[in-house]
């Protein structure tokens, strides 16, 4: 039986994707205030809408 070891590169991609998320996450605990506020992870759009031309 053969076993396959990891691509060290994709190790490190998901670790680094991992720690972004725990971040955003404690960033997002830490935001919400009171605790009955629900925990949001999405960040808002940064695109502004245009405003019509009357």
């Amino acid at each position: 039986m053969t076993t396959k070891k990891a691509d060290p590169d994709a190790v490190k991609k998901a670790e680094a994707e991992k720690r972004k998320l725990d971040d955003e996450l404690n960033e997002a605990l830490e935001e919400t205030f009171p605790a009955s506020d629900p925990v949001k992870l999405t960040q808002p759009d940064p695109h502004v809408e245009p405003r019509p031309k009357d």
